[in-house]
């Protein structure tokens, strides 16, 4: 470290340029080198890398991708992106393909069937899909079910701003409904209260001009 300071600081005499400015370029070259293998790996990757998510037997299905091997595949709820669980427990209890059934359940939207699959237990579903992948992969069909993807993306984008604003407007026409019953509440109090003050003062007046009388007669 010692060395390399020493090092910069005689560039710095050397040349005639500021200390900082050679610190700042050693870091910038350093920072370059330790980069350039991510980047020229990401630039390697093959463009179907992009490609890892589609819809599929009514769910959304998500994966990634190591040493040119589809992994950490699963199934999401389409709706709210949430994971799925998978009931195939009727799979081991018959050998009739046509019974055996798995299902997509989320349990973020009331425990709600997604979707299903006949034929197999998820062992069989995810090599469908797996196949499924592969054969867009080769026919360059992914390129069109990504733009799919991205049109479904923004529309659920939209109708969560949609229903958000909406939810806005009503809480604001409740907070403004419960200030118009509260002032009118506020008035129709205040009328009260100046309908009873005469009232009091007629007593009270009743009462004195009565005693007057008494007073004018000896009593």
């Amino acid at each position: 470290m010692e060395k390399m300071i020493d090092l910069l600081t005689r560039i710095s005499v050397l040349y005639n340029i500021p200390q900082w400015a050679v610190n700042l370029g050693a870091l910038a070259i350093f920072i370059f080198l330790i980069a350039t293998p991510f980047i020229a790996k990401k630039l390697m990757e093959p463009k179907y890398y992009k490609f890892r998510e589609m819809v599929m037997f009514n769910v959304l299905w998500k994966w990634k991708y190591r040493k040119d091997e589809i992994s950490l595949l699963w199934c999401y709820c389409p709706t709210c992106q949430g994971m799925l669980m998978c009931d195939d427990e009727n799979c081991r209890s018959t050998e009739d393909l046509q019974n055996k059934n798995t299902f997509f359940i989320c349990n973020d939207c009331g425990g709600n069937e997604q979707g299903r699959v006949i034929g197999g237990d998820r062992r069989y579903v995810l090599s469908l899909v797996k196949r499924e992948i592969w054969r867009q992969i080769r026919s360059l069909e992914y390129i069109e079910t990504m733009k799919k993807s991205k049109e479904l993306k923004d529309t659920l984008l939209a109708a969560e701003k949609l229903v958000e604003e909406v939810t806005k407007e009503v809480s604001m026409d409740e907070v403004v409904a419960q200030e118009t019953l509260s002032e009118n509440s506020k008035e129709e109090q205040n009328e009260e209260a100046s309908l009873v003050v005469p009232e009091q003062k007629n007593e009270s007046e009743i009462a004195e001009s009565i005693e007057s009388k008494e007073v004018k007669n000896g009593i």
